[in-house]
């Protein structure tokens, strides 16, 4: 088991935090760890896909709006 595995006796561990990344910088992380040991890597890039995927989803739809907006009023 990796080091990175083993259980932790500290109650911190396990608290949830929130960090913001631009797709770029997030990119590049998976980027890294996809060079790690596929042991190694596959929880931490499942959980940034899963957490990333639906904000994604959200922006892209933001993004669409109001390009679909613009070419409306460009049409008037």
């Amino acid at each position: 088991m990796s080091e990175q595995q083993q259980p932790s006796n500290n109650p911190l561990d396990e608290v949830s935090v929130t960090l913001e990344y631009t797709v770029k910088e997030i990119n590049a992380m998976l980027n890294a760890l996809a060079k790690l040991p596929f042991i190694d890597a596959v929880g931490p890039i499942n959980s940034i896909q899963m957490q990333v995927a639906p904000q994604f989803e959200k922006a892209k739809a933001g993004l669409d709006a109001v390009l679909k907006a613009n070419k409306d009023a460009a049409n008037e």
